[in-house]
């Protein structure tokens, strides 16, 4: 295949990623989502007002996985953890030039300080060795002329959201969407096909999750109407009611 030399290429450049289960920030609560996630979460909810490429956001994450593994960080400043991640990987990997994305309160206020933002990229760079470019799961996919498409970038966000899934290494991430996505007819070890399945069954809890809640709302949206309809209906009736004579 002539893509193999530049998947060989990619597995040598590849990182590690760092994980240190006993991290606070990566234990799941009882429905299965850490406060990393929620992070990540929120990053990506960030970004959708940016046209900035998938890869920016991976790099982000990236930047927001080796911090949280090598500093402690109190919750005050996990958005600025975030935003600042975004802000490097945005002027590593877009054409366009940009300035220090900034967060501001209901109010228009800042929420950190210029100096702020400033110490957090520092940090963030010297804990990356000075090395902004890094391989993600995208360049394996691209390296084996997947095209990126709306499908294929829905499955890398979702990968991104749940570090249950995204702690494997990039190149077996990859390989697992195409096994999920059957972009080709390729044999895949038992590991990979194990992946894909997990992925698979997490996109389908997530699914349900989401149902439940549409549909715990809609409950609690009819219970609601009937309450105001009762108080609407009860005030019809008072206005009805004749006002007694008043003797003079």
């Amino acid at each position: 295949m002539p893509y193999i030399s530049q998947i060989r290429d990619l597995i040598i450049r590849e990182k590690s990623k760092p994980i240190n289960k006993l991290n606070e920030f990566y234990l799941s609560d009882s429905q299965g989502i850490c406060r990393r996630d929620i992070l990540v979460q929120w990053i990506v909810a960030q970004s959708s007002q940016f046209r900035h490429s998938l890869k920016t956001i991976e790099l982000a994450v990236i930047y927001i996985d080796t911090y949280l593994n090598c500093f402690n960080i109190t919750q005050q400043y996990l958005q600025l953890l975030g935003i600042s991640a975004y802000s490097l990987a945005s002027k590593f990997n877009e054409t366009e030039m940009m300035s220090q994305i900034k967060l501001y309160d209901s109010d228009g206020q800042n929420l950190y300080q210029n100096g702020e933002y400033d110490e957090m990229e520092e940090q963030i760079i010297k804990v990356m060795g000075f090395q902004l470019n890094y391989i993600t799961s995208s360049d394996y996919l691209l390296a084996m002329n997947i095209e990126i498409n709306e499908n294929i970038q829905s499955l890398l966000l979702f990968i991104l959201l749940d570090f249950d899934i995204y702690k494997h290494s990039h190149i077996e991430l990859a390989l697992a969407i195409v096994a999920y996505s059957q972009e080709q007819k390729i044999q895949f070890t038992n590991k990979i096909l194990q992946l894909s399945q997990f992925i698979h069954n997490k996109i389908l809890r997530a699914q349900e999750i989401e149902i439940d809640k549409e549909q715990k709302e809609d409950s609690e949206s009819k219970i609601r109407n009937k309450q105001i309809n009762k108080k609407i209906t009860k005030n019809k009736g008072m206005n009805h009611q004749k006002a007694p004579k008043q003797s003079v």
